[in-house]
């Protein structure tokens, strides 16, 4: 979403942020050994950020996955946001994000959506040629299945781009990229597996750089989740594409 220019030291905050998500990432990859459930799965993720004036941007998300073994599409997910610009390292967004869901049964299509408004905030900096994010998630979500149920998640995001092969200011060129998210539920998690941690996911990719508003990446996902009857582990494959005008 925003750019960053300027390179700076770890500071206090940045360092606890790395800390949290790595313990509670290796806490759940620990868990996933006992995972009752494999599935391999693939997706395309597009992100596109549009800057519209000097404080503002707006966020747009596509992202689709396939069922176990490639076997077809089944989830289409939907975002977009406003964000506001504090400076070039710091960034709010207040979104909207939609979820649909089909699952094929027998010869039909069972099928589940979900609504979420997010409020989120997004540090950039440098360490190094390195670009990192630090990246807190609130989700309000309501997932139609039969019912409405509502429950409150947390998300919190940590990556790093590191220049394999580029030029000086790494305006383009091939990076690996390196990314962990932790999913917590922290409201009514009875109506979603009856535990405060949901997921985690860690991505491993290489990309390439075609300019400073354009990346292009592909690389593996470890996927854990934990349901209310059994737990997944996921393999995904994952191409994304990122864009900011």
């Amino acid at each position: 979403m925003i750019k960053p220019m300027r390179q700076v030291r770890p500071s206090y905050f940045q360092i606890q942020f790395l800390m949290t998500t790595g313990i509670l990432a290796l806490l759940s990859i620990c868990s996933s050994v006992h995972a009752q459930e494999r599935e391999s799965q693939g997706w395309l993720f597009i992100s596109h950020t549009q800057k519209i004036s000097e404080r503002f941007d707006v966020l747009l998300d596509a992202q689709v996955r396939t069922a176990d073994h490639f076997d077809y599409a089944n989830t289409l997910l939907l975002r977009t946001g406003l964000g506001y610009i504090f400076n070039k390292n710091h960034g709010v967004v207040l979104g909207y994000a939609y979820k649909g869901d089909r699952e094929k049964v027998a010869a039909d299509y069972e099928f589940t959506h979900e609504n979420r408004i997010y409020q989120q905030y997004l540090h950039q900096f440098k360490l190094s040629k390195t670009e990192m994010q630090l990246r807190g998630r609130l989700e309000q979500r309501w997932v139609k299945d039969g019912s409405v149920d509502f429950s409150q998640r947390l998300r919190l995001f940590v990556s790093a781009q590191i220049p394999l092969f580029s030029d000086t200011a790494f305006t383009k060129g091939v990076y690996a990229g390196v990314q962990n998210e932790v999913y917590l539920n922290i409201m009514n998690r009875h109506h979603v597996n009856n535990s405060v941690f949901d997921q985690n996911r860690t991505f491993f990719s290489v990309g390439y750089r075609w300019s400073k508003a354009i990346d292009s990446e592909i690389g593996y996902m470890h996927w854990y989740q934990k349901e209310m009857e059994e737990n997944f582990r996921r393999n995904v494959i994952q191409l994304q594409i990122t864009t900011n005008f």
